[in-house]
């Protein structure tokens, strides 16, 4: 019998990818994977995953086709301009040939991109087609500095968009169970666009859209219509033919035997805005906390939406008073807008970070192009830093507490280390990269080496701090939870980050973990707890204080909540 060997048995990789041409981070650590985080690691590489053939061959038809649909850059290239005849070209003043050359440029520029997104996405479904053969596949993981979980394949990998979750499911089929039929509802329901609703109204979402699902399952090229604009349309392509499998298997068996169904499909659970779920619970602030649905609501709560609306009054009220920029901005600010402005606030985004965002996003372009289009978005700029101070202004402050303790230490030419909950210890210290151009047969090669006797960069050092302790943190969350699954027996997991997924009959169990976990890691005095852990490995006792936590009325969030949050994880 000829035995198989597998990538991550043959090739011997690290478990903490160092940082190419920059600086080595946790790489520079003996072993800094440990406890939790090490066994989450090799779980994770255990889930047996397989290409979804239907999913797969809807694919290759809409490629065959040159259909324009998510997932696929466009089958042709943008056309150059007509060539302009030379007696024209003569009469051109020279600000007219640059102007022309200048849209030729682009177009090429854009010729390019596309050439290059069309190789890789007919790469990565050639290689699916390739592995569609097998009845198992699995893929090596690695942790980076910070401790989370990435792949090693480039193409195809289990953190790709839209169309590479569509074509990637379980290898293995697992029952229904109890609750299994529920969450495949609710799962069709997220990936269509509706996830902004109460879990039952989802699966009464699909339900009420069965005939289109069926429809879809049956002729997906036919239905394009009702597919092919979701948010997640490939994803949502998936959840059509489960569940027509599904409702194949009832018409044969029968209601009563709908837990023996066996699904395939993995069915994942969204975090709200997971930076800010982690600083409030740091910060115990119930304020920041309810509106990241850390604390229960009774409705799921959208941070999004309530800085859109808090935007919209202030410019509304601005406008009234005769404020030029802000009569433009009238009816302009919606929930997308604002959207990645939030986003990216736990994770160090400044506010000419947010400018740059709100011009390169498109949304400043009833503005003219230039001084007032900048000034446009610096008004918008900082009427969301207002609105975020008044819904996460304690998460902000521990954002501060990390830059002010890597500050300090830099100033040392200290790194700032700290060991996560789930035993990850992370190093950061970013110093001065010399570069060295070396001679070699085939021409010149740069080589880049990290300066450690040269004193720290103090303002990456802070400014990077909150991002890296938060994602960290989402990393040991995480590694937790994965854990506890496996102590469950549970070996097929779906993990991404802040979205956890599993085969539908176990989310119950998932959604208990990841709630169970978390209050794990806060329970205690976490940002305390941080600092005592950053003082035992760096010798510096004089860090900064912990910020007060709490509301601005001194109450303190009590994490266990969370236990009864329904859209913690949705």
């Amino acid at each position: 019998m000829t035995q198989l060997k597998g990538g991550y048995l043959s090739l011997r990789t690290r478990a903490v990818k160092s940082m190419e041409h920059g600086n080595a981070h946790t790489a520079a650590i003996a072993r800094p994977m440990d406890g939790a985080s090490l066994e989450a690691l090799n779980w994770i590489q255990k889930t047996r995953w397989a290409i979804n053939t239907q999913v797969l061959d809807v694919a290759m038809q809409v490629r065959n086709l040159g259909l324009d649909l998510a997932g696929f850059p466009a089958a042709e290239n943008a056309p150059l301009p007509a060539p302009i005849p030379d007696h024209q070209w003569a009469l051109f003043t020279e600000e007219e040939r640059k102007a022309h050359m200048k849209v030729i440029s682009t177009v090429r520029d854009k010729n390019a991109a596309l050439e290059g997104m069309r190789a890789r996405t007919y790469r990565m479904l050639d290689l699916a087609k390739d592995l569609a053969k097998f009845p198992t596949i699995w893929f090596p993981h690695y942790a980076d500095f910070r401790g989370r979980f990435y792949p090693r394949p480039q193409d195809l990998h289990t953190q790709g968009d839209s169309l590479i979750k569509g074509l990637l499911t379980f290898s293995e089929k697992e029952k229904m169970g109890v609750n299994g039929q529920f969450w495949l509802l609710v799962a069709a329901a997220n990936t269509f666009g509706e996830d902004k609703l109460p879990l039952e109204a989802r699966a009464d979402w699909a339900e009420n859209h069965m005939k289109w699902i069926l429809q879809t399952a049956k002729d997906p090229l036919d239905n394009l219509d009702f597919w092919a604009d979701t948010d997640s349309p490939w994803e949502f392509l998936s959840m059509c033919f489960e569940v027509a499998r599904m409702a194949d298997f009832v018409s044969k068996h029968g209601e009563a035997a709908m837990g023996e169904f066996e699904s395939h499909i993995p069915i994942r659970l969204d975090a709200t805005c997971s930076g800010i779920q982690h600083l409030s619970a740091m910060m115990k602030d119930p304020l920041s906390a309810a509106a990241v649905n850390v604390l229960p609501t009774g409705k799921r709560e959208d941070i999004y939406g309530e800085v859109a609306r808090i935007v919209q009054q202030r410019i509304a009220l601005d406008a009234a008073n005769g404020n030029p920029i802000a009569v433009k901005w009238l009816g302009h600010v919606e929930r997308k807008t604002v959207k990645r402005a939030v986003m990216t606030t736990p994770y160090g985004v400044t506010e000419p970070g947010i400018l740059a965002q709100l011009v390169s996003d498109g949304f400043c372009k009833h503005f003219e192009n230039g001084k007032e289009r900048y000034a446009a978005a610096g008004y918008l700029t900082e009427a969301i830093v207002s609105s975020l101070d008044a819904n996460i202004g304690q998460p902000r402050a521990a954002m501060k507490f990390f830059q002010a303790t890597a500050r300090h230490l830099g100033e040392q030419n200290k790194p700032l280390v700290w060991t996560t909950p789930s035993g990850f210890t992370v190093r950061q210290a970013y110093y001065p990269t010399d570069e060295k151009r070396v001679k070699t047969l085939g021409g010149k090669v740069v080589v880049y080496r990290e300066n450690t006797e040269a004193p720290m960069k103090l303002d990456k050092q802070a400014n990077a701090a909150a991002p890296n302790v938060v994602h960290s943190y989402d990393a040991a969350h995480l590694a937790l939870t994965c854990v506890e699954m496996k102590r469950d027996g549970i070996r097929d997991l779906a993990f991404v980050h802040d979205s956890f997924g599993a085969h539908a009959g176990n989310v119950d169990v998932l959604n208990l973990h990841i709630r169970e976990q978390f209050v794990r890691m806060y329970d205690g005095p976490a940002l305390e707890q941080w600092r005592d852990n950053v003082a035992e490995h760096t010798g510096c006792t004089d860090l900064p204080p912990v910020p007060t936590l709490g509301d601005s009325d001194g109450k303190l969030l009590d994490v266990t909540a969370v236990l009864k949050s329904e859209f913690f994880f949705s």
